[in-house]
């Protein structure tokens, strides 16, 4: 049960990147009166972020995939009237401003926003949304470990990689860690059945110091010869996926990834994939359709890809037969199915788990 007293509201500041000042004078509020008598509602609380983030989209989905299941959901931005634009959803979009949280409502936080917990009762039932648990400890690092070790109102923590759930486990081990599968849209990322030229795509964007030296050595010693370099950087998710169905390589220079959503596209596109696995997607670079290589292995890198060049050129069918393998992986380890029945068992249990501490008045 909340402890505040009925109707007060309690802020929550921050500033963060573009955000800024968007959230002064906006607050969430919590209640414990009984006016909300209806279903229980979920909100995920989302930064107003207009850029293509692959975290922020698999936030819409969730909410998407709950209301398809016939509970409430919301992505809870800050700004009255923002929403994501930048792809297409059906989600409900609120904001802080026009909710009020009850006691039977459960709050999702993503794993940097821990600290806007502070504004609110210690006991709200909430559940924190770790999609990377490499930035668990960014922003206020003994703040967020004490947390996850002791607030009473944190049900549990939900994360999308086996990495994931094995770090939070280990740190916090009384903690409910749940983990859940990703779902890629196999309507949008497929391979298609185009011919494809010699083209090698990549994220400028992603590990900048490794990509920098690892694609100046190839120039300098002429490896690319006959290969276009494709930088995929600004794109929405459609072009993304009509890009990689284009090509033949993609390069990953991803670095401690949550999950690692480029190069898990990348294959299911059907490219053969050499680079970072970043741990998150260790769980998918497969050495049958793939080329791990250790982060920070400069020469290594660049051994893999003259490697795989080498090989495409003595077989031109050598790159394709590899993607179409780690499409066939992808497609049937990480299919929207899955993760829609997925997201629906896990907070089916955490409301129940939050019925279960914080009393009947939650319950549905």
């Amino acid at each position: 049960m909340l402890t505040s007293a009925a109707g007060v509201a309690k802020s929550l500041y921050r500033t963060m990147g573009e955000v800024g000042d968007q959230r002064r004078g906006r607050r969430l509020a919590a209640t414990a009166s009984r006016a909300d008598r209806d279903r229980p509602a979920i909100y995920f609380l989302t930064p107003d972020y207009q850029r293509p983030a692959g975290g922020i989209r698999v936030i819409y989905r969730h909410v998407e995939i709950l209301n398809a299941a016939g509970l409430r959901a919301y992505v809870l931005h800050w700004r009255r009237g923002f929403k994501c634009t930048w792809f297409e959803h059906d989600a409900p979009v609120t904001d802080v401003g026009a909710i009020s949280l009850g006691r039977r409502d459960l709050l999702v936080v993503p794993e940097l926003e821990i600290g806007l917990l502070a504004g609110l009762p210690a006991d709200t039932p909430h559940v924190i949304f770790n999609q990377n648990t490499h930035l668990t400890w960014t922003r206020s690092p003994d703040t967020a470990s004490e947390h996850y070790r002791s607030s009473p109102g944190l049900v549990g923590a939900i994360t999308v990689s086996a990495h994931n759930a094995a770090v939070l486990s280990h740190a916090f081990p009384l903690l409910a860690v749940r983990r859940m599968h990703l779902g890629l849209d196999p309507a949008v990322f497929h391979p298609g059945d185009a011919p494809r030229p010699r083209r090698i795509a990549y994220m400028p964007r992603r590990g900048q110091v490794d990509a920098r030296q690892v694609l100046e050595i190839l120039k300098a010693r002429n490896s690319f010869d006959g290969w276009e370099l494709s930088p995929l950087d600004g794109l929405s998710h459609e072009q993304v996926a009509a890009q990689l169905r284009q090509s033949r390589i993609f390069l990953a220079f991803t670095y401690q990834e949550g999950f690692g959503l480029p190069p898990a596209e990348a294959m299911a596109c059907g490219n053969y994939v050499i680079g970072h696995h970043g741990y998150g997607g260790r769980e998918f670079f497969r050495p049958e359709f793939s080329a791990p290589v250790e982060a920070g292995d400069v020469l290594g890198y660049v051994q893999a890809v003259e490697s795989t060049l080498a090989e495409d050129g003595a077989d031109p069918d050598w790159c394709a037969a590899r993607g179409r393998a780690a499409a066939a992986f992808i497609r049937a380890e990480y299919s929207p199915a899955r993760e829609s029945e997925e997201v629906r068992a896990v907070y089916d249990e955490f409301l129940r788990r939050a019925h279960a501490r914080f009393g009947a008045e939650m319950s549905g």
